[in-house]
């Protein structure tokens, strides 16, 4: 039965008791009247400064009693049931007073509900054997002068109601926007709870729960539940503007929890969990503590001041310090202290939507600083974690002590500063759901230590990064399988003993002598990661087919550096061989090895294949690089700066560059190459990669290209070459690919500078495309020159039973005596097609020579071309703004630059001569000759079909009769058929046709 209550004097007692409210009262006489009006009066409008004790008190459910003895400034409430619930008109009480819970037993409940509008505002005791339950919507604060000491506390500003209290159901809700605060200090019986709930929530005082749990949390909606040990559980779960959790004070729970939480609905990047004070949750009877700070999934969580969760004073393993929002910031003079004496140190753990690992204070905006850190792993493991983004750590870290830094990202991690652990049984692990790249120096060198890394997408050590682990009995992990870590020589060649094994160098190792690993017959099936040290210096030899620093390898190698070497082809072995600085046989996995200062060599004395990486590649490489020279000889049939030759579709060459200078010759039946970074491509892959060495040779009959010397059945795609390339007698020269059979070519590029003697084609981009090979959008802008070659082409020498689709040269070509040259293509043979060609450089050609702006000479088919470059040929040249001589088909295409022919030449603004069919197209180029040429606005010498076509440049005729010109606006000499061409402006003043033996319509 629910009950009010009021204040009566007692005469007999003389004191004031609590009494039903319809109880016959009588006031002490005289001034006593007077106090009990005052009382009275306070009870129902709010208390005087002396009598600031709870007034109001109605018992809604439950059975107790309310007794005041206000001249002693206390209040009891007398709990008879497990639980109560108490209506206040007010819950207050001044410096001095006291309010003391009298209950059953400590896990009796007491709920106290202020239904009026003031705040409570407790600057005086309170006591309880039990748990107390204070909801008042207009706020709490226990002053600086409160003393609280309870079984158990909840102050919230959200209500509970009466029903779900009585069934348990602790889930605090409702409209109440107001703060919680504290300024004294509040304690917790041994076991019990103490949590502040409200819109903000903050401690400037005490809050201690040993073996219990303090709890600050922020919200609309928050639910309590006690396990069996009366400890508090508490979840948030509805988010409110301008959520607020702080603590300038101290929270302490040892052998407990403490958690401070908030969830804010509009709080994205704003504080919603702030510590500047105190926390402490440090071991206790083998119990260890908990430190949470969690700001939500869109909250800010800003960590200052000290956290402790040790097991000093005890013995145990520390506590866990765990710091976690959408966005965390931890001021640089954060304390985390989580060390053990006689068990195993606690971990400090961040985790956030992001992570950035600050150079220096200066830097705003990062997570945490490189220097808080390095100071707090004297005293803590620690771990920071990304939630949904990358983590980057951008400056040094270094500790000497025993603990672990771990590193996780849900993206990628960059390692771009350098870490340093040196002390006993140190552990640093690097962990990513895509990658872990280690931009800069790792170096674990405590006895015993250890270094764990763990990607989805595997690892990579950039150029400046390395791995180092150099303490005694120092382990490695990847993935979670452990390495054989290699410190010396001896270790690295012991892996002939076990080819299938997992391995990682330690360190790097300095002029070392090696035996090729696996020998004659064997082949390495294991792991092996460099961690980006190096073996400098080192000699190579080998006694079977293949010399390598692995002699041939099925496996995977990573992360390597090989600097300063010399690898020679010992001449010993059975033929054919395969010679790389790395590897002669690959057909697994090669990723990020670079070479620098190594020179490879091949002997004369059996054929080979040989590469400034790999010899003949069957597997994969990525990401690597070479840098040296690599020689081949009159018996090698491919020679490559990075790779000598790469077979079968399976072969792939991926993100991988060629500093290297290459020498080659050629020898054997079969057709082979030199190669800036690939001798021969057999049906292999190559991809996003270049060379930047120069490539050449000496011998003739040479397949030689700025990246590729031969390209069959094979896809290359996204390459570049810059390189200079130099070719001699008879060779197929390219500044990217030599020869291209059957092969694709596309979204690449030469600048190289191409030059040859007596090259059979040679070309900006490639020297000889055939047998259905495919060049699509494709450009050379370096200047190609050979005085004697057959075919030089700006893009291509020559084009036949092929496509060129989306082409553009822009540097200069020159050409010999009877050499076909085009701005594009030298020449462009039968079946050999051209679309969207564009050609912008200047072409010269020599005496009798077919020069041409976008093709020399073309037996196949022309369409959307475009040319703008100046084209120069000598005596008795064909020379044409757009085609030199033309025996198959020009369409929709167009010419700007200026032609000049000397003696006895064809000159035309499009064509020099015409056999055969040239339709819907332009030039505006000048045309000009010596004594005898024949110039046409069009065409010099047309002798095939001339239609829908338009001149409109100036014909620089020489008028003496000295000179014997003939010059026509469209064509100076016609002998085939003429239909619906126009002469426009300056084209106009002449004659159409210079002299005319066809048909003109």
């Amino acid at each position: 039965m629910n009950r009010c209550y009021a204040l009566i004097w007692n005469a007999a007692q003389e004191r004031w008791n609590v009494a039903p409210e319809g109880a016959r009262r009588r006031g002490k006489s005289g001034g006593g009247r007077l106090a009990a009006a005052v009382v009275l009066l306070g009870l129902g409008g709010g208390l005087s400064p002396a009598f600031a004790l709870p007034t109001g008190g109605n018992i809604v459910s439950g059975s107790g009693d309310i007794q005041a003895n206000l001249p002693a400034g206390q209040m009891s409430i007398n709990q008879h049931s497990d639980k109560l619930i108490v209506n206040w008109n007010d819950f207050s009480s001044d410096p001095g007073q006291r309010i003391t819970f009298n209950q059953p037993t400590s896990g009796s409940i007491a709920l106290n509900r202020v239904i009026g509008t003031k705040v409570s505002e407790i600057n005086g005791k309170i006591d309880a054997n039990g748990r107390v339950f204070l909801v008042n919507p207009n706020g709490v604060l226990f002053g600086k002068s409160a003393q609280v000491n309870v079984g158990g506390l909840v102050a919230s500003t959200k209500d509970l109601s009466d029903k779900q209290f009585i069934a348990g159901d602790y889930r605090f809700s409702g409209q109440g926007d107001r703060t919680v605060m504290n300024r004294g200090t509040i304690t917790a019986a041994d076991g019990g709870s103490i949590a502040l709930l409200g819109a903000q929530v903050h401690n400037d005082g005490v809050i201690q729960a040993k073996m219990g749990r303090v709890a600050l949390a922020a919200g609309d909606t928050f639910t309590v539940n006690f396990d069996g040990s009366n400890l508090l559980n508490l979840e948030v779960t509805g988010a409110t503007a301008n959520a607020l959790a702080r603590n300038g004070g101290l929270l302490k729970a040892d052998g407990g929890q403490v958690l401070m939480t908030a969830r804010a609905s509009d709080a994205m990047l704003r504080t919603v969990v702030n510590n500047q004070g105190v926390i402490e949750a440090n071991s206790l009877r083998w119990n260890a503590g908990t430190i949470t700070l969690d700001g939500g999934t869109e909250g800010k969580t800003l960590v200052g001041g000290r956290l402790t969760a040790t097991a000093l004073a005890v013995p145990g393993n520390a506590g866990v310090v765990d710091v976690k929002g959408a966005n965390v910031e931890v001021n640089l003079a954060t304390q985390v202290d989580t060390r053990a004496n006689n068990g195993v140190n606690g971990t400090w753990k961040v985790s956030a939507s992001n992570v950035s690992i600050s150079k220096t204070a200066a830097t705003t905006g990062g997570t945490i600083h490189t220097d808080t850190v390095t100071r707090n792993l004297a005293t803590t493991n620690i771990e920071l974690k990304s939630t949904a983004g990358d983590v980057s750590l951008d400056g040094p870290v270094a500790w000497t002590s025993g603990n672990r830094l771990a590193l996780s990202s849900a993206a990628d991690l960059d390692v771009n500063g350098p870490i340093t652990a040196t002390g006993l049984k140190a552990g640093l692990t690097l962990g990513a759901a895509n990658e872990v790249r280690i931009n800069d120096k790792v170096t674990i060198s405590g006895a015993a230590s250890s270094l764990a890394i763990d990607s989805g997408a595997g690892h990579t050590v950039g150029e400046k990064g390395s791995v180092t682990l150099t303490g005694a009995g120092v382990s490695f992990s990847s993935n979670g399988d452990f390495y054989n870590v290699i410190q010396n020589a001896a270790q690295l060649q012991a892996i002939d003993s076990n080819l299938h094994g997992l391995y990682v160098l330690g360190n790097s190792i300095n002029y070392a002598r090696l035996q090729a690993i696996g020998g004659p017959a064997g082949v390495f099936t294991g792991t092996f990661d460099g961690l980006g040290n190096a073996l400098n210096g080192a000699t190579v030899a080998g006694q079977g087919a293949n010399v390598g620093l692995f002699a041939a390898s099925a496996g995977s190698i990573s992360n390597l550096k090989l600097t300063n070497m010399n690898i020679y082809d010992n001449g010993y072995r059975a033929p054919p061989g395969a010679i790389g600085a790395l590897v002669g046989v690959n057909s697994g996995t090669i990723r990020n090895v670079s070479t620098n200062r190594v020179n490879v060599t091949a002997s004369s004395s059996q054929p080979n294949v040989i590469g400034g990486l790999v010899g003949r590649n069957l597997g994969r490489v990525d990401g690597s690089s070479s840098h040296g020279t690599v020689r081949g000889s009159n018996s090698s049939v491919s020679v490559g700066g990075l790779v000598g030759e790469n077979v079968s579709g399976s072969a792939d060459i991926s993100h991988s560059v060629s500093r290297a200078d290459v020498y080659g010759g050629m020898g054997g039946n079969e057709p082979g190459g030199v190669g800036g970074l690939v001798g021969s491509n057999r049906g292999g892959m190559i991809a996003d990669a270049r060379s930047e060495g120069s490539t050449s040779t000496s011998a003739a009959n040479v397949n030689i290209g700025g990246l590729v010397g031969y390209n069959a059945d094979g896809d290359i795609t996204r390459a570049s070459s810059s390189g200079r390339v130099q070719g001699r007698n008879a060779n197929l020269v390219g500044g990217l690919v030599g020869l291209n059979v059957n092969g694709t070519v596309s979204e690449s590029e030469s600048s190289s500078i191409v030059s040859g003697y007596g090259s059979a084609a040679i070309g900006g981009l490639v020297g000889s495309n055939r047998g259905g090979g495919s060049l699509t959008e494709v450009k050379a802008t370096g200047s190609v020159s050979d005085y004697s070659a057959a075919s030089i082409g700006g893009l291509v020498g020559s084009n036949s039973f092929s496509r060129v689709d989306t082409g553009e040269a822009t540097g200069h070509v020159i050409g010999g005596a009877k050499s076909h040259v085009g701005g594009l293509i030298g020449s462009n043979l039968y079946e050999g097609s051209v679309m969207h060609g564009v050609a912008g450089g200047n072409v010269t050609g020599g005496n009798d020579s077919v020069a041409g702006g976008l093709v020399g000479f073309n037996a196949g088919s022309v369409s959307g071309g475009r040319a703008s470059g100046a084209v120069t040929g000598a005596h008795g040249s064909s020379a044409g703004g757009l085609v030199g001589n033309n025996y198959g088909s020009v369409m929709a295409s167009e010419s700007t630059g200026n032609v000049r022919g000397g003696s006895r030449s064809r000159v035309g603004g499009l064509a020099g001569e015409n056999h055969g069919q040239i339709a819907h197209v332009s030039a505006a180029g000048q045309v000009s000759g010596d004594s005898y040429a024949s110039l046409g606005g069009l065409v010099g010498l047309n002798m095939g079909t001339l239609s829908n076509s338009t001149a409109n440049g100036k014909i620089a005729y020489l008028p003496n009769v000295y000179y014997a010109q003939t010059y026509g606006g469209l064509v100076g000499t016609n002998y085939g058929a003429m239909n619906g061409n126009i002469a426009m402006g300056e084209a106009a003043l002449v004659q159409a046709v210079g002299a005319n033996y066809g048909a003109v319509r």
